[in-house]
């Protein structure tokens, strides 16, 4: 009898030979573990597959620039994935350098890309999840993935945790996730980056955009979301001038975030990974008063015009 084929991919020796004489580091930009076989090559390990999906689907649908998937091993220690990477350094870094000219045409250029993202064809079915409708991976809700949800008003409700809006203080939450979603404009999905900030954008040496990194939290999500996790993510006021261009080139959802900010009050990041058994408990008058006080601070910092 014949040997049953292997369910994992060889490597071509090609690669393989460039792979032993790569050189291991670790992508300034993402944090991950990769081995640099070139200038503009390299080869990650153990990723995941919400970034190499979304960068084969945005390389197929649009003009942005990114990382080039070259090829995608499935091998026993996981996904072994190569890349054409862009030289650049990251717009963080570089900021304060650049001249008004280059800053607004940087910002010009991520409004266009925006607009591409915001231009895809949605699925058939309004799944919330990742570039193929899988679960989708976003530290916010903890380190594991998430969904997918069949419904943006199923993804609603699993950022309430289950709770009623009304249960939060004010009504932005229930404006949006009650109001808005059934109300005869309901929201749509839109393809989104979901991590749009300044540390995710390369910058080349003739001050132009290069590459959008940082795929892995992308997928199909509420139209507000690119707006929502844009702001929240936001946490140097030295590129506060950096955020308040964006705002002009891309669709502005405030009362989203609002919303957005009050869930975030009450649920951190390791209350997701608990069972959805495990409600927290209604929130006291002074729970309530100190979120709303949380809130208006976020919003004095992160949403000024």
């Amino acid at each position: 009898m014949e040997e049953p084929n292997s369910e994992y991919d060889e490597i071509p020796f090609g690669l393989k030979w460039r792979m032993h004489f790569g050189k291991p580091e670790q992508d300034p930009h993402t944090g991950m573990d990769i081995l640099r076989l070139s200038n503009n090559r390299l080869v990650q390990t153990h990723c995941e597959s919400t970034e190499y999906q979304a960068l084969k689907l945005i390389d197929r649908h649009t003009s942005i620039p990114a990382y080039k998937v070259i090829g995608v091993y499935n091998r026993p220690e996981g996904k072994v994935v190569e890349y054409e990477g862009i030289p650049g350094k990251t717009l963080e870094s570089c900021w304060a350098e650049l001249n008004e000219e280059k800053k607004r045409r940087i910002i010009s250029d991520l409004g266009r890309f925006v607009e591409q993202l915001r231009k895809m064809t949605p699925p058939p079915r309004g799944v919330v999840g990742d570039s193929t409708l899988g679960a989708a991976l976003d530290t916010r809700f903890g380190p594991g993935k998430v969904g997918p949800f069949y419904s943006i008003d199923a993804f609603h409700d699993f950022m309430r945790r289950g709770h009623s809006p009304k249960e939060f203080r004010g009504d932005c939450v229930a404006k949006v996730h009650e109001e808005r979603h059934k109300g005869s404009k309901p929201y749509v999905l839109k393809f989104t980056h979901a991590n749009l900030v300044p540390s995710n954008i390369l910058i080349d040496e003739a001050g132009r955009v290069c590459a959008l990194i940082g795929w892995e939290s992308s997928g199909w999500f509420p139209e507000y979301w690119e707006y929502v996790q844009m702001c929240s993510s936001m946490q140097s006021l030295h590129m506060e001038e950096w955020l308040n261009m964006m705002k002009a080139v891309v669709p502005r959802y405030d009362d989203e975030l609002r919303c957005d900010q009050a869930i975030r009050v009450r649920f951190r990041s390791e209350d997701y990974e608990r069972p959805r058994s495990v409600r927290p408990p209604s929130p006291t008058a002074s729970m309530i008063a100190l979120e709303q006080q949380d809130i208006d601070d976020k919003n004095t910092e992160n949403t000024s015009g």
